[in-house]
């Protein structure tokens, strides 16, 4: 009986290994992001079998990111499609507190890695932002215009569903508060995971380009709140207020004289994204209940390492202009504080586990005696393993440019990385560059 119990354990961890329960998803990851950084044409592969798993919603838009940095817009129009098709399956209350009990109950009490990714708010926030550029670089600016609207709904609706959610209380542990209470630290440009002040900006400069002054107003307005020094923020909103004669003599005494377009030239936006979002790591707590060993492992953010400064950029041609991007996205802020909303449904599975395990336990020593026991706990630690499951393709920090200029064409350069680009009277020049290792993806087009 005994030996009955080892050969079960050892069947069990066996066939969860073979299921990749064990490989954390930042591992699998990290091929991708090198053959991305290496600009090798082969960091989609990694993703592809990843398609129709259970989990395919993440490797849908971990793809197509891939493709949107590529160049192959059809193919991550279609990935995204995905992506956006599987979100629609869920109720945007589960997708924010994590907590979808039903389903998902039986899978849990084993491993939170058993549960099929649900995704997050913030990223399918993004994945609409995303998919409008898809549009805008195929030309089709009906198109990016309903994504634009769809990035604009999604984030009320986040919103919506937070507020109904329980906050995130002071637990009975302080290992737990403190985690809660470092990852609140080191998140001040994101109160919620939903104001995407990038996602905003990109709305607005398309908005206002198609004449929708006003929508794009309040988008720049949004932004603001959240990155009140960014200069370019600053002077847009005063301009477009006083272009709309709304709060102009208000805007002007807080931020200055607007500054109108000049006549006769264009515009180029550019808008710029830089490093990688972090992983999730894990922290483990662990527990004795009633005589038998158990451990909690859960995710967290530690430290979301370094943040860049400044972002040097430069037109040349006919004329030259020079410039610094001003920060407009703390990606990596929306994915942690993310998490922390995330954390009264984490926590309650988390005790369901907890029950569900000491049951066990006790099962285990009555049927196997003493190294039943021990099987059963072992099986139990190994099996708990943190969900650091995210988009991880992401980047860490979005910045815009905005520069009139005159009419020409020009080599756009940040860093080392250049792209001609075409500037028009009276239009806007779209530049999105992403940074991958040491350069930079560009795509423009032609609002």
């Amino acid at each position: 009986m005994r030996l009955g119990w080892i050969l079960f354990a050892v069947f069990w961890l066996s066939g969860c290994a073979a299921g990749n329960l064990f490989q954390p998803y930042p591992v699998k990851l990290n091929e991708v992001k090198t053959q991305l950084n290496q600009g090798s044409a082969q960091a989609m592969v990694p993703l592809e079998s990843g398609l129709s798993g259970a989990d395919s919603l993440l490797y849908a838009q971990e793809a197509g990111r891939v493709a949107l940095l590529d160049g192959q817009f059809d193919n991550s129009q279609n990935l995204f499609d995905q992506a956006i098709t599987e979100y629609q399956r869920r109720d945007w209350t589960a997708i924010i507190s994590a907590s979808e009990l039903g389903s998902q109950a039986a899978a849990s009490t084993v491993s939170e890695l058993l549960v099929p990714y649900h995704g997050q708010a913030y990223e399918r926030i993004l994945v609409h932002q995303y998919q409008s550029l898809n549009y805008l670089f195929q030309g089709d600016i009906t198109g990016a215009n309903v994504e634009a609207r769809r990035a604009e709904e999604a984030q009320k609706l986040a919103l919506q569903a937070y507020q109904d959610q329980p906050s995130v209380r002071q637990m009975n542990n302080a290992n737990v508060d403190s985690e809660l209470a470092r990852m609140s630290s080191q998140t001040p440009n994101a109160l919620n995971s939903f104001l995407n002040s990038y996602t905003l900006v990109q709305n607005a400069v398309l908005f206002e380009a198609q004449g929708e002054d006003n929508d794009a107003l309040i988008d720049i307005r949004k932004a603001l709140q959240a990155y009140p020094k960014n200069i370019y923020l600053q002077q847009a909103f005063v301009r477009l207020s006083c272009e709309l004669s709304i709060d102009c003599d208000k805007a002007t005494q807080r931020y200055g004289k607007p500054k109108p377009l000049p006549k006769g030239q264009g515009r180029v936006v550019a808008l710029v994204e830089t490093g990688y979002v972090p992983a999730k790591q894990a922290f483990t707590l662990p527990l004795v209940i009633d005589g038998y060993y158990q451990q909690l492992s859960m995710p967290t953010y530690r430290n979301l390492g370094p943040n860049r400064s400044n972002v040097s950029l430069s037109l040349m041609g006919s004329h030259n202009y020079h410039g610094e991007a001003g920060l407009i996205g703390d990606i990596d802020q929306l994915a942690s504080r993310s998490l922390q909303e995330q954390y009264p449904g984490i926590l309650l599975r988390q005790g369901l586990r907890i029950a569900a395990k000491a049951g066990t336990n006790q099962w285990a020593d009555k049927k196997g005696g003493e190294l039943g026991s021990v099987a059963m706990q072992l099986f139990n630690a190994v099996t708990e393993q943190a969900d650091r499951r995210s988009w991880l393709t992401l980047p860490k920090q979005a910045w815009w440019w905005p520069q009139s200029a005159e009419p020409g064409t020009y080599q756009f350069r940040v860093e080392g990385s250049t792209a001609k680009v075409q500037v028009l009277e009276g239009k806007t020049t779209l530049v999105w560059a992403a940074q991958t290792g040491n350069q930079y993806r560009i795509h423009s087009v032609i609002l």
